[in-house]
């Protein structure tokens, strides 16, 4: 299996220099930390053309398939960290079920599906999940199976899998299965070794694996699985330190849960409209989901991350950068988190407007200005919409100090944009959420041919932005909506 590395429309803050070997220099000893990993599961002695992934999954892990994920949890792990496990389980399945809230989604296979799903989930909260012998299988340790599931859950899992595989609740069935394989490693210890393994195993892709930043990322995708840490790195540890860790849960609670169901979501969501919509038009839709489910998004995937990575500056435009991992950040939050998103974002998102239009006299559209502050706060900086569509892709990056604080702009303004779309973008509450839910099928459907920006005028009948952000474009209403808030 080919290994490819991707990321959520990040970069690293800087060109990774690379050996003659191939292999960027650092100070983690990449093969040692990978042996070891080898070792722990019984593999100290084999050579690594003779592991194959496939076979590590299937002997060292437990395999839970929910709907539209597949979940693979060490066995090893189970005696101390199976609640955790367990917990996210029951966020993806109700991820979901909110998911198909959106899409309004009404075929009878629709219905059954959602059954299915309650049951899966009423099921995981209900059982009791014993730690199963950590000896090697020969095939996956199917959880439903191993847990003793009732015949009725094993059917209700099974179905909703093939439903959501299938993709053919929203379109014409999918040539290929849509899946996403999840493989939870719950230390950064772990994670980070099992990357590093990774690696080892897969020598012509071991420059994208055997890189020191591993220990700060929460996640790495490889081929069609990804792999997700539930712990964050410590703050001002050694450099060399990769297994230092901090809870999530310490930021607040179901921050664990939240992180997992963002990181999740957007790979559902990225599977199923592929190339038909840009990564932060996907990252806003799974900042949305968590605050709809959770009723905030405290998490650490987007916005202001320059403690680990330098963020690309992309908003609703195709395409999009993808580098690097995406990696945790230990500082306070900034002004745009104090409510962790319970409000869409829409106060601050509120205040930055109003102070951008004192900014700067003679700007022809005032209510485009929102201000940014430097990382001192001392300083101030206009920028001005559109923020959206391709009026938007000749938009400049802000000086270096002011970077961190329009970040956390777009982040803010990406959820307040699609919470308003979702709910005003039409004349009343259903027939905004109406044609909310026929963008997503569009954006979704394989049998359409529609670009992005067609999708919109399409559900809404008017275009996603132009150049003057005005109200002839759903950003310049936007704009005019969010100008009458308090």
């Amino acid at each position: 299996m080919h290994l490819t590395l991707l990321a959520l429309a990040l970069s690293l803050p800087q060109p990774l220099s690379v050996s003659a070997s191939g292999i960027p220099p650092g100070l983690l000893p990449y093969e040692k930390i990978a042996r070891e990993y080898a070792a722990s599961i019984g593999l100290g002695s084999a050579a690594p053309e003779e592991i194959l992934y496939e076979d590590v999954l299937a002997k060292h892990f437990l395999h839970l398939r929910l709907g539209a994920f597949d979940l693979h949890f060490p066995v090893a792990e189970m005696d101390r960290r199976s609640e955790e496990f367990r917990s996210c389980s029951i966020a993806v399945v109700d991820a979901q079920l909110k998911w198909l809230d959106w899409l309004q989604v009404s075929q009878p296979e629709a219905r059954v599906l959602r059954e299915d799903l309650k049951a899966l989930g009423a099921w995981i909260k209900g059982s009791k999940w014993p730690t199963p012998a950590s000896g090697a299988a020969t095939e996956p340790q199917d959880a439903l199976q191993l847990f003793h599931a009732p015949e009725a859950i094993l059917q209700a899992g099974g179905r909703a899998a093939e439903v959501l595989a299938s993709g053919r609740l929203l379109g014409p069935p999918r040539d290929e299965p849509l899946c996403q394989g999840i493989v939870i490693l719950p230390s950064r210890k772990l994670f980070t070794e099992f990357v590093y393994f990774v690696g080892w195993i897969q020598p012509d892709d071991s420059e994208l694996f055997w890189q020191d930043a591993v220990r700060d990322w929460g996640q790495c995708i490889f081929g069609e699985d990804m792999a997700v840490t539930l712990e964050y790195p410590s703050a001002n540890r050694a450099a060399d330190d990769y297994a230092s860790s901090t809870p999530m849960n310490e930021r607040g609670a179901n921050v664990l849960q939240q992180q997992f169901v963002q990181i999740a979501m957007l790979s559902l969501f990225k599977h199923f409209c592929g190339e038909r919509a840009p990564p932060a038009f996907l990252g806003g839709l799974s900042t949305n989901l968590v605050i709809d489910l959770f009723g905030e998004v405290n998490t650490r995937v987007d916005g202001d991350l320059r403690g680990k990575v330098t963020e690309a500056i992309e908003v609703f435009v195709p395409g999009g950068a993808s580098s690097g991992g995406v990696l945790a950040k230990n500082s306070a939050d900034s002004r745009w988190r104090e409510k962790q998103g319970a409000d869409y974002f829409l106060p601050t998102l509120r205040a930055s407007q109003k102070e951008g239009a004192t900014l700067q006299k003679g700007v022809k559209n005032r209510l485009a200005c929102f201000c940014i502050r430097s990382d001192s706060e001392a300083e101030k900086q206009l920028v001005a919409a559109p923020f959206l569509g391709a009026a938007a892709a000749k938009m400049a990056a802000p000086p270096a100090q002011f970077q961190g604080d329009f970040a956390e702009l777009i982040r803010s303004y990406k959820s307040c944009f699609i919470c308003w779309l979702q709910t005003k973008g039409k004349s009343g509450e259903k027939a905004s959420r109406e044609a909310f839910a026929a963008l997503l099928r569009n954006l979704a459907d394989p049998g359409r041919t529609d670009e992005f920006e067609q999708v919109f005028q399409v559900a809404y009948g008017a275009p996603l932005s132009n150049a003057d952000a005005d109200k002839s474009s759903l950003e310049g209403q936007f704009l005019l909506w969010l100008s009458h808030q308090k």
